[in-house]
């Protein structure tokens, strides 16, 4: 299996063992991981391997040197993974996040406003 439906990764991170899993993972967990996704809500499982790599590296893991091995596994997965190269990827999770969140925000306001002109005598 190449790509994951982005539904099933909260179940796969959270079974795998330490230092890539996550105990005890929430949906948000899963959105700061900041994963590539393809169309239909995939992720293909390299993406999701480098994405827990460097979560559990840290912040501060933009060194040459793992700059480096990150482009050896991409070369080696492009090729081990040929579907990959022609897939476009649609957003990632951590725009997927800002947008929940920004939709969060606007269902707020939207509600205060009818709140708000409910209270006005006379509003058309």
């Amino acid at each position: 299996v190449q790509f994951l439906n982005v539904g099933k990764l909260r179940d796969l991170v959270g079974q795998l063992n330490a230092p890539l899993g996550i105990p005890d993972v929430t949906e948000d967990d899963i959105l700061h991981l900041d994963i590539p996704l393809y169309p239909s809500d995939r992720a293909h499982c390299i993406d999701v391997l480098q994405a827990l790599i460097s979560r559990t590296l840290g912040p501060d893991n933009s060194t040459e040197e793992f700059d480096m091995i990150k482009e050896l596994m991409a070369e080696s997965f492009r090729s081990a993974f040929p579907t990959l190269a022609v897939e476009v990827i649609e957003t990632t999770t951590k725009q997927r996040l800002r947008e929940i969140r920004a939709a969060i925000v606007l269902q707020k306001a939207l509600r205060r406003f009818k709140n708000y002109k409910k209270q006005i005598p006379n509003s058309p």
